[in-house]
């Protein structure tokens, strides 16, 4: 084969279309290959022949839906006469066929019905900060959400949709850009990127001893604590002008809880989380409850 010279052959390309049909999936790809002669290069049909091996022989046209009909006796499955293409193949192939003419006059597709739902976006990280620096709030993103669109054996399978992998490293300021949404085989998401934003700022680490309280004891019962207090481990941004004090946390036990726990040791928790606390964890996390009846 000389790869300057032109050769007829037979050839045949899968066919994915775009038709936006009411209330069905937006694109489809046709049962059967398009088949067609034509004549191209010997450098084209080379390539040609290799790229049957690797499975990417496949034209994607839009297709306006007045074009499809309805096959009869088969459910969600449309047909259109394959001489429609002639003159769109050689465009797609870059003019490198000329195509002489169509072999298989209809192309079939299956188009089931559609399925949506609005899922979250979720932004796939990896980052690190440098010493005694951290988020200070939750990741924002624009959009939050998406909607997608599908089969719905395969869209009611979903929950959330992710974004590219994003990597940061050593941040000590505002972490922001755009992120690509990750696509799904089968599925149409409304939106392809997303806008992320990190606040990440300075903190400090401090500790204060907090009383625990018992709560919802009945009357003429009583719940001892053992120890009467815990060790609260916050951090708070870093030039906060009211340090946090003992008074600001208050932890407690809740005695319906603790009369359940068979090994007499209850759980401590926070009433509430004071504003610009960070992060906290109590030590211990667990103290031993008697109660008196």
């Amino acid at each position: 084969m000389k790869l300057s010279a032109s050769y007829r052959y037979l050839y045949h390309y899968q066919v994915e279309i775009s038709s936006p049909m009411e209330g069905r999936v937006l694109k489809s790809v046709s049962k059967d290959p398009v088949t067609f002669r034509g004549s191209s290069s010997g450098f084209f049909l080379l390539r040609y022949k290799y790229s049957l091996h690797k499975r990417s022989n496949i034209l994607s046209f839009r297709v306006n839906p007045s074009v499809l009909k309805p096959l009869p006796g088969v459910e969600d499955a449309f047909y259109f006469n394959s001489l429609i293409l002639k003159d769109w193949i050689s465009e797609m192939l870059d003019e490198s066929v000329t195509v002489d003419d169509i072999v298989s006059d209809t192309l079939v597709f299956i188009i089931p019905k559609s399925f949506q739902k609005k899922v979250p976006v979720c932004l796939h990280s990896d980052l690190t900060f440098s010493p005694q620096y951290m988020p200070l709030e939750m990741v924002a993103l624009v959009p939050d959400s998406v909607y997608i669109t599908g089969e719905e054996s395969i869209v009611s399978g979903i929950d959330s949709v992710f974004t590219e992998k994003v990597m940061g490293r050593n941040l000590t300021r505002t972490f922001q850009g755009v992120a690509g949404i990750e696509p799904i085989p089968g599925v149409e998401i409304s939106e392809n990127e997303t806008v992320y934003s990190l606040k990440v700022g300075r903190y400090v680490e401090r500790a204060v001893e907090v009383d625990i309280q018992a709560r919802n004891v009945p009357p003429g019962s009583r719940m001892v604590l053992v120890p009467s207090s815990v060790k609260a481990v916050f951090r708070e941004e870093y030039g906060r002008k009211k340090p946090l004090e003992k008074e600001d946390f208050i932890a407690y036990v809740d005695y319906g809880e603790a009369s359940l726990s068979e090994s007499g040791k209850a759980k401590v928790k926070m009433d509430w989380m004071p504003e610009g606390v960070l992060k906290i964890s109590l030590d211990p996390p667990f103290v031993d409850r008697i109660i008196v009846e």
